[in-house]
Formats: C-alpha cells, sequence, structure tokens
C-alpha cells in the first residue's frame, strides 16, 4: 500500500513537471522522448525491472503525430508481443500524463524501407536477348 502511494506521489510530480516544461517542448520528437523517459520508468515500476529489460529497454521514441506516440521496437515480434501484452497499460499511463495520447509500436523493419536489388527493367531486356539468340 506504501508502495502504491509512493508511486502514485511519484507519478502526480512528473505530470506536474510535464505541464511546467510543455511550452518548451512544442518540438514532437523532444516531447516524444521525454514522454518515453517518464512512461519507461513507471513502466519499469509496474512491471519489474526483468519484464522492462526483456520488452521495453531497446523502444526508441521516434516522434508524436497526430496525438499519437510513435515507439520504434527492434523486431515485428516484439513490436506484436508489446501490443497484444502491455498496448493498453502504456495507453492508460500516456492518458494520465495526456488524455489526447496514445500509442503505437513500429518494428525497425517496418520503418526502413525495402532494399532495392538492381534495375528490373534490365531484366525484360536480357529475357528478349535470350529469346533473339534462341531464335538464331
Amino acid at each position: 500500500m506504501k508502495k502504491k502511494r509512493n508511486l502514485k506521489l511519484r507519478w502526480t510530480a512528473k505530470k506536474a513537471q510535464l505541464k511546467e516544461k510543455s511550452l518548451n517542448l512544442a518540438h514532437p520528437v523532444v516531447k516524444a522522448s521525454y514522454l518515453w523517459s517518464i512512461l519507461s520508468e513507471q513502466l519499469s515500476d509496474i512491471l519489474g525491472p526483468e519484464i522492462h529489460h526483456q520488452w521495453f529497454k531497446n523502444v526508441k521514441p521516434l516522434v508524436i503525430s497526430d496525438n499519437v506516440l510513435i515507439l520504434e521496437v527492434p523486431n515485428h515480434f516484439t513490436a506484436q508481443w508489446v501490443h497484444t501484452h502491455y498496448h493498453e497499460l502504456v495507453d492508460i499511463l500516456l492518458s494520465v500524463m495526456d488524455k489526447k495520447l496514445s500509442s503505437f509500436f513500429l518494428s525497425q523493419s517496418e520503418r526502413t524501407p525495402a532494399p532495392k536489388f538492381g534495375n528490373f527493367k534490365s531484366t525484360e531486356s536480357s529475357t528478349s536477348e535470350v529469346k533473339r539468340k534462341g531464335e538464331d
């Protein structure tokens, strides 16, 4: 019970600090980073350091866009796991700081465009060249 009260006091203080700094946090990337630092600390308090380390250690805040905190995780599996098991908790904690905010977990592969492998038009010309050679 005492621990719960201490957490509530800490989070209330963080919320007050956020309101004070909100004028300085106009940039969406800076604000995302700041919110994630608070949120990450809260998740560690709630879930414990082991679970936090396993699922949230490598989360990188990217930006806040249209009231969505976009968070990058290392892979698709982690994005799905966090979404399935912790997304509701993350959104509840975010709503305490700002009622309009929600979160979205994005894997690095979803963020990075797929690699391009050469010029595919040259493949078409190679195919027609092979046909012509076969006709000779």
